[in-house]
């Protein structure tokens, strides 16, 4: 399985009584964190590639208000994708095996993608923020730019310039990528989706895909991943 197994850790801290989030950057010192309340959903999805009933569905894996869909929003199999841009495994499965998947069960509306940040450096939580500015239809068009242009931006002189330069081309004018840069809610809803995912669906590595709500163990090649949809 080709993965970027997590690295570093969490470092965010709920305070439910207030009803606020706060966070540190995972990359940087973590704070103090309470204890996960026993009532959490901490489970493991299982591991295997396989039909899960409606029901028994995290419902986390399903569509939600704010999530970017690739594809119909009433497609029978949806794979949702944790994933951060500066991740080796995440480009190598966004350009040798997500662009055959796109044409055979995306394009078709057999399926429908839904992509997550789960960031692992600050590097790749700056392009998140920035991904998150761009509009529509062009958004997974970015994503891709992203994974097929990392090694560029990700070694460049000025990375954060760089991803700059890739955001113009999306769209985007040098006042809204800096706005994009500064935007501490934008920021903060990133990490408590990366926080959530740890937490109550078990991600620990990038890329982590889930079929209908069950973890694939085997996403490397087309046929794998194909394999994994047919089941479903």
């Amino acid at each position: 399985m080709l993965s970027r197994r997590l690295f570093l850790p969490l470092a965010a801290t709920a305070v439910v009584g207030g009803g606020a989030l706060l966070y540190t950057r995972p990359w940087e010192k973590p704070a103090s964190a309470p204890a996960t309340p026993a009532s959490a959903n901490t489970a493991p999805p299982p591991k295997a590639a396989a039909t899960a009933p409606a029901s028994s569905v995290n419902p986390l894996l399903l569509a939600r208000d704010g999530d970017r869909i690739l594809g119909k929003a009433d497609a029978p199999i949806t794979i949702v994708e944790y994933a951060s841009f500066t991740c080796l495994h995440c480009a190598t499965f966004a350009n040798k095996v997500l662009p055959q998947i796109k044409k055979d069960w995306v394009e078709t509306g057999k399926a429908k993608l839904i992509y997550r940040d789960f960031p692992l450096d600050r590097l790749a939580y700056e392009a998140s923020l920035l991904s998150r500015a761009v509009a529509g239809d062009r958004y997974y068009a970015f994503v891709e730019i992203l994974f097929s242009q990392q090694e560029k931006w990700v070694t460049a002189k000025d990375p954060r310039a760089a991803l700059g330069q890739l955001a113009k081309l999306a769209g985007l004018g040098s006042a809204e990528i800096e706005a994009a840069f500064d935007n501490k809610a934008v920021g903060d809803a990133i990490l408590a989706q990366r926080l959530e995912a740890s937490e109550k669906l078990s991600v620990d590595s990038t890329p982590t895909l889930f079929i209908n709500g069950v973890k694939v163990a085997d996403h490397g090649t087309v046929d794998a991943f194909a394999k994994a949809l047919a089941a479903a």
